[in-house]
């Protein structure tokens, strides 16, 4: 990763979430978030081969630069206490998009010690409404940690053409 990415992979390896800051300022960040999944090829011949089953980009996503740092503070209770959470992401006025990510229980995963399960979720306006999970364990926060802190030593950046 560079210092303007973070991505935060499935302990399984087979989905990825990355994070790459666009333009910042002091208290706003534009992020190009990225998801990804693999899965067994599912054509009839496919083979046994894991491929990609989705990507969805979100180009735009206004974060609150204090937000992301919450949240790299999150991640690190975490692997402290292993308590759930949930934080909004976006700044007061986030041009009316909604993002939330966290981290803890879900009935629908089977989950053993020291892995929670993490959860994207996105709305913009009355268009877009998604929401992704993915299993993570401990060396997957801590990668989450790594790349959140080299992104936020950049203070002011533009990285747009």
């Amino acid at each position: 990763m560079t210092d303007r990415r973070w991505s935060l992979p499935s302990n399984r390896g087979m989905e990825n979430l990355e994070c790459e800051v666009v333009e910042s300022t002091d208290r706003e960040m534009v992020c190009r978030f990225t998801l990804v999944g693999e899965y067994w090829n599912r054509a009839p011949e496919g083979g046994r081969e894991a491929t990609e089953d989705f990507r969805v980009v979100l180009p735009q996503v206004i974060v609150a630069r204090d937000a992301l740092e919450g949240l790299r503070q999150s991640f690190v209770d975490w692997l402290d206490d292993g308590g759930s959470f949930s934080r909004a992401l976006q700044p007061a006025d986030g041009g009316g998009q909604v993002l939330e990510v966290g981290l803890g229980d879900d009935p629908r995963f089977v989950r053993s010690t020291n892995k929670a399960v993490f959860t994207f979720s996105y709305f913009s306006g009355l268009v877009v409404t998604a929401s992704f999970s993915f299993m993570v364990d401990q060396s997957c926060v801590r990668m989450a940690i790594d790349g959140l802190t080299d992104c936020l030593r950049n203070k002011v950046t533009k990285f747009r053409p």
